[in-house]
């Protein structure tokens, strides 16, 4: 407690507003969009074959070639066209993620914000210096940002019971989310 008086006390002196909730959560939003827009352009090609049924029964003889090259204990062909699916879905889950992570750790890095913060208005500081977070402390704190998404959003919910308004990955990386200095 003592620490977030001290901060908040450094916060009011350097004439520094914490970013409410409903701006970060617009923010998150914007950015959601923004890498769900960049997702679909760079794997286009995959949504269209994965929704036509050309594409699928490319998929059914490909998969029953080389079913036939394979010893014939192998799997049935349903559920090699199963596994193909799963691995073109597993390979675009990697891919948000790794995005993501990219997204976040380096536009915190060099501008302290996301593009969806920087249209709110708000940004990330380090709580050492007020200035944009250390390359390590952007990309920790994108990397738990991201893990936050996977486990239900559970670490964001933080942010609504901390006088600091940090989330769980805030605090891992010493960071706060302010207003922009005008």
């Amino acid at each position: 407690m003592a620490k977030d008086e001290a901060l908040q006390d450094t916060l009011d002196r350097e004439d520094l507003t914490l970013a409410p909730l409903d701006k970060r959560i617009y923010a998150f939003l914007i950015d959601a969009l923004l890498l769900s827009a960049l997702m679909m352009l760079i794997n286009l090609n995959t949504f269209l074959a994965l929704s036509e049924p050309q594409a699928l029964q490319e998929m059914r003889d490909s998969s029953s070639s080389a079913i036939m090259l394979k010893d014939s204990a192998k799997a049935p062909l349903e559920q090699s066209i199963e596994q193909k699916i799963q691995e073109q879905i597993s390979s675009l889950i990697m891919q948000i993620f790794l995005l993501e992570i990219i997204y976040q750790g380096l536009f915190t890095f060099w501008y302290g914000a996301s593009l969806g913060k920087m249209l709110c208005k708000i940004q990330v500081v380090s709580i050492d210096l007020l200035d944009s977070p250390s390359f390590l402390a952007s990309f920790l704190r994108a990397a738990l940002r991201t893990l936050s998404q996977a486990v239900y959003y559970i670490p964001f919910v933080f942010a609504f019971s901390d006088v600091l308004k940090r989330t769980l990955y805030d605090r891992a990386a010493r960071t706060i989310v302010i207003m922009q200095k005008r």
